[in-house]
């Protein structure tokens, strides 16, 4: 799909998006407001969501380390929550195969606008 506003945009947009997600773990609802002006169909919107996010999670790892951010209790914690993460991305993923277009952009609108309204405090 054609990215609105082009290169310069999408230069915005992902800077945006990385700057919130670093400071605030908020960099969600730029991202998804960009992938639906771009029309990206069900799968290539959650997919690309999820690749942009591990890319950015990669970047962000090293000063997430040297903060103590990810130490022996976070890693503890995290083998306890995987079980749970893999069974809700499968269970995600068949959902995702049988969602319409038509119903997957207003549920994306209404959780953006959702999560957003903390961050405008």
């Amino acid at each position: 799909a054609p990215a609105p506003g082009g290169r310069a945009a999408r230069l915005v947009y992902g800077s945006l998006a990385g700057f919130t997600t670093m400071v605030a773990n908020a960099g969600g609802p730029v991202t998804s407001m960009y992938f639906l002006a771009c029309r990206y169909p069900v799968k290539a919107f959650l997919g690309t969501t999820a690749w942009f996010f591990f890319l950015v999670n990669l970047v962000k790892l090293p000063f997430s380390v040297s903060a103590g951010l990810v130490n022996a209790t976070t890693l503890s914690l995290t083998g306890i929550a995987a079980p749970a993460v893999i069974a809700s991305a499968l269970a995600g993923r068949r959902l995702a195969e049988r969602m319409d277009q038509r119903v997957f952009e207003p549920i994306i609108i209404a959780l953006t606008i959702i999560s957003a309204l903390p961050l405008l405090r």
